[in-house]
């Protein structure tokens, strides 16, 4: 234990007397905690790990308490850190993770096991493994899929699948080898109110089964189950849901819940030193984009609402930038970051030449992350084969893109039998195979509804989820002030 020892002293050098204080008595409430109070070492802790900011600080956090118990009793809790990836995380985060570690003492010491979760690839850390290409055509497909079929609305088209796979990411480390006893947790009461009525919410509106009470992580897991195989089964069809959209219930042991919140505080302000100069965490262009987390979707959440203006609403492209730009800074405010990570965000955008390189940046993310080029971006934002192609001459015309409609209608009708050439055509413009351009034609598209209430459970989602806002734009094509849902993260 003496690369614990050695951590233990570095480290309080970046931490308030206060915070000091106030990690012993979080470290006594979770000793009072853990099921095997006999062998403390027998208990096993898991921490989910997603290589952000407030993420990085929860696994100092953490690692200081499993410390301190080793330093009053002698033995401590075995941690378990799991990381799960996808797409939008490039390796600047998987960089940031080594370094942490490495800040931590974690790699040499036999009481921490670092995972790393692509799809449902188990692993454990390390920091230059390639994500499996698997992985990487899941993630693009999911972006295409509820992109196409909710005309690229931001939140929907890159995190209702993702949130769902972290939730499965859960599942999977506290099932994994022999499972864990206790889960920790930074988020608010509040916070965790929320989760659970979202998860009913879900479950009312994608009719699952119910869960019998009383059975606490793993019947949460269980409804979310039930949410993703319907959820998945509206975009794309019952009989084409992976294993990978499915949520793992099935739980060797169902774990306890510890929450951090009230011990600790989340500002990056206050821990800013620790961050920065003692875990060497590193705010990456990309991955450092208007969230919390270190993810570049919101760098492409931004680039598709400019290529919107620009191409649907035949307007500029900076003007669709400023929009998401104002919204996403909006965001940053109420979750209270830093004022200078706030300015540094403006700053990226803050002129038509900043705008330029953002651009340029957001489109090579697209290819690299995704494989997808501004003309599969467009061609996603206007939805043009969804819904029976209701926007289809619209977009053929305002692309021009001299295809047939009818002969594309034909197709995805099913009336023909598919046209080798065509069937080329469509995937180059929109990345999609044929079959997944029948599903889009065959189900109609999903929009928030203003004007009255939606019925379908998908439209419900876009709805209600929070992170939106209703603004004013300007419609270059109805020469028109329309009201618009913005959302993003």
């Amino acid at each position: 234990m003496n690369n614990l020892s050695t951590m233990m002293k570095d480290i309080e050098h970046y931490l308030s007397e206060k915070i000091i204080a106030s990690a012993r008595q979080c470290a006594k409430r979770l000793i009072r905690s853990l099921p095997d109070q006999s062998d403390i070492s027998n208990n096993k802790v898991l921490l989910a790990y997603g290589g952000g900011k407030d993420s990085s600080y929860m696994v100092a956090w953490v690692r200081y308490i499993q410390g301190l118990l080793w330093q009053e009793t002698g033995e401590t809790f075995r941690l378990r850190i799991s990381t799960n990836r996808h797409a939008g995380m490039n390796d600047q985060v998987m960089a940031n993770i080594d370094r942490v570690y490495q800040a931590l003492n974690i790699y040499d010491d036999d009481s921490v096991e670092c995972l790393l979760i692509d799809g449902l690839l188990i692993r454990r850390f390390a920091r230059h493994l390639l994500m499996p290409d698997s992985v990487r055509r899941q993630n693009r497909s999911d972006v295409l899929m509820n992109g196409h079929r909710f005309q690229a609305d931001a939140r929907s088209t890159f995190c209702n699948a993702c949130n769902l796979s972290m939730v499965n990411s859960f599942g999977l480390a506290a099932h994994y080898d022999g499972g864990v006893d206790i889960i920790i947790t930074g988020d608010s009461p509040e916070e965790q109110t929320a989760y659970l009525a979202w998860a009913r919410h879900l479950a009312r509106l994608f009719s699952a089964p119910e869960v019998e009470k009383g059975r606490g992580f793993s019947g949460f897991l269980q409804t979310l189950d039930g949410v993703a195989e319907r959820y998945f089964s509206h975009i794309y069809g019952a009989d084409n849901i992976t294993p990978g959209h499915r949520i793992t219930h099935q739980l060797t042991r169902d774990p306890l819940f510890f929450n951090i919140y009230q011990d600790t505080a989340y500002q990056a302000g206050e821990h800013w030193a620790l961050l920065s100069e003692f875990m060497n965490f590193r705010f990456d262009e990309l991955m450092f984009s208007f969230s919390e987390s270190d993810c570049g979707n919101p760098t492409l959440m931004a680039h598709i609402r400019g290529l919107r203006a620009e191409t649907l609403l035949q307007r500029s492209y900076g003007e669709g930038i400023r929009e998401y730009v104002r919204f996403a800074l909006g965001l940053m405010q109420q979750k209270d970051f830093p004022p200078h990570l706030i300015a540094e965000m403006a700053a990226r955008y803050q002129n038509d030449d900043a705008i330029a390189v953002q651009r340029e940046r957001a489109t090579q993310f697209a290819l690299d992350a995704f494989g997808l080029s501004t003309q599969q971006l467009i061609c996603m934002i206007w939805s043009p084969f969804t819904a029976g192609g209701k926007h289809l001459d619209r977009y053929l015309s305002q692309q021009n893109i001299s295809i047939s409609a009818d002969a594309i209608h034909a197709l995805l009708r099913g009336e023909e039998t598919p046209n080798l050439q065509l069937c080329s055509q469509l995937a180059q413009l929109s990345g999609l195979t044929f079959e997944q351009l029948r599903q889009c034609y065959r189900n109609p598209l999903v929009t928030s509804l203003l004007d009255r209430k939606p019925q379908d459970p998908l439209s419900r989602i876009l709805r209600f989820d929070p992170h939106k806002a209703i603004i004013q734009v300007n419609n270059g094509v109805l020469q028109d002030t329309i009201s618009e849902v913005i959302s993003g993260r």
